[in-house]
């Protein structure tokens, strides 16, 4: 039998991350509760990390936080809690899916391109931790970066993935085009291309294989990221599973800094 747990959740976070639509659409393993909630869901804006903290010194089971900005989270790390990072693309189940198709053509000589396009007003290095979550989940982490630009209108990176793949990283910021993020690892006869929507919808994200015998859509799912994330953290809990986000958005965060650093002294 499914156990089922208490969510509470904030305003903020319910606004930014379709919470309690989330809940709804889980009634044999989610509902609404209180402050002492066995889950509860945070904004990822600044000081999360210790609202995060507080909430499972509060006694939360586990924390979930929408799209979190930059922050140490080497105390989180050290509980015992799972606390999962809802990025903007990361739990889309077209993103999860994809990881063995792109293991299979990610090597040394293999190029891979990530794209972004974001609304205005968004906050970048949010999109940015965002966009190296999805690279991270889908084909591999980025160990090295750095910025051939970054100013108001998004940012153009060179980097290098975990097992030596080149990358290409793109942030475009306009209302111009639907919000939504790619990543395509380019081989001589074979590419992979993920296409992923604005985690605000239902929509599926896709992905194709193709090959000199021609292009294949892999299996659509039906499943907002949130909704994804949500039961991703019941599952946790109910299993007695450790979540790993936290030390990947760590590595991202030390990633993005170190080039940062290096931007600003060039």
């Amino acid at each position: 039998m499914t156990a089922r747990l208490s969510v509470f959740a904030s305003s903020d976070a319910d606004t930014e991350g379709r919470i309690g639509q989330a809940v709804a659409s889980l009634p044999m393993s989610l509902h609404p509760g209180g402050p002492d909630a066995d889950l509860v869901g945070i904004a990822g804006g600044p000081g999360w990390a210790a609202e995060a903290l507080a909430a499972i010194e509060a006694g939360a089971r586990a924390v979930l936080v929408v799209d979190p900005t930059p922050a140490d989270v080497r105390a989180l790390r050290e509980r015992d809690v799972p606390v999962v990072l809802d990025g903007r693309w990361t739990y889309n189940p077209a993103v999860i899916d994809s990881a063995s198709a792109f293991a299979a053509r990610n090597d040394a000589e293999s190029l891979v391109e990530v794209r972004a396009d974001v609304p205005l007003g968004c906050d970048l290095e949010r999109v940015l931790l965002s966009q190296l979550a999805l690279l991270r989940t889908a084909v591999a982490p980025v160990v090295e970066l750095s910025f051939d630009r970054w100013n108001a209108r998004g940012w153009d990176a060179r980097g290098t993935l975990e097992g030596g793949a080149q990358v290409a990283l793109a942030g475009i910021v306009t209302d111009a085009l639907e919000p939504t993020a790619s990543v395509r690892i380019i081989k001589p006869e074979h590419a992979v291309r993920l296409t992923v929507p604005d985690p605000s919808t239902a929509r599926p994200g896709h992905l194709v294989v193709s090959s000199p015998e021609g292009a294949t859509l892999l299996e659509t799912k039906w499943e907002s990221a949130h909704r994804v994330a949500w039961r991703t953290l019941h599952r946790l809990v109910t299993s007695g599973e450790a979540s790993t986000d936290l030390l990947g958005f760590e590595h991202d965060v030390e990633v993005v800094g170190a080039a940062r650093t290096a931007s600003s002294a060039a």
